[in-house]
């Protein structure tokens, strides 16, 4: 039976992926089996660039905001990120800056992420949305100037 031959085959392989994944235990994933520290991390959040590119917009925005098809033209990838969101109009609203250094309240993106945004829906679209802590790194962040590097 070919069916049977093809399941002999594969599953030793299937049985090695499984313990390499930690045979499904969770092990560094967190409540929504994410990766603990996102994708490609090396730490816990901070309100620097490289953290919040790292843990949150690579592994929870990239998904949607990627690519010549990104929403409003904002890539959210590690390569364009932050020229696309320091100091530039929002497509959605322009007359707010999707990120304003030094002003989180007036920063589109902290208003998408929090909820509070005129137009539009909030981010990450259809959820899980960001945590309460995670927003507050973010907000940091922009309240300190929004720099590049530290």
């Amino acid at each position: 039976m070919p069916h049977r031959d093809t399941w002999r085959r594969v599953a030793p392989l299937l049985a090695l992926l499984l313990a390499a994944c930690g045979g499904g235990s969770g092990e560094g994933l967190d409540s929504n089996g994410r990766p603990v520290g996102g994708g490609g991390a090396t730490g816990a959040l901070t309100a620097t660039f490289a953290s919040i590119q790292a843990n949150v917009f690579t592994p929870r925005c990239t998904g949607c905001h990627a690519g010549s098809s990104a929403p409003m033209g904002l890539r959210l990838d590690e390569g364009n990120s932050y020229a696309l969101l320091v100091g530039v109009a929002s497509a959605e609203q322009g007359s707010l800056q999707r990120i304003a250094a030094g002003r989180p309240d007036d920063s589109y993106l902290v208003q998408k992420i929090e909820g509070r945004a005129a137009v539009g829906a909030r981010m990450p679209f259809g959820g899980p949305y960001l945590d309460d802590a995670t927003i507050a790194v973010i907000r940091q962040w922009v309240a300190d100037g929004a720099k590049a590097v530290p």
